[in-house]
């Protein structure tokens, strides 16, 4: 059973979550040959001070 991890800041809404889900099974599935019902999805959601890049703080940006 595959499990697939997306993490990345706060800001993506249900609906959206629910869209990508729904895609990233499909594909993963398919790669797979194994039905949706094997795929597992977790989206993992860090605040704007949680998250480093180029060596600052997300949260410093803004």
């Amino acid at each position: 059973m595959p499990v697939i991890t997306i993490g990345g800041n706060d800001g993506i809404t249900l609906e959206k979550k629910r869209e990508m889900v729904k895609k990233v099974s499909e594909v993963v599935a398919e790669a797979y040959d194994l039905p949706i019902e094997a795929i597992t999805v977790l989206v993992q959601g860090y605040a704007k001070e949680d998250i480093g890049v180029a060596g600052e703080l997300l949260s410093d940006r803004e």
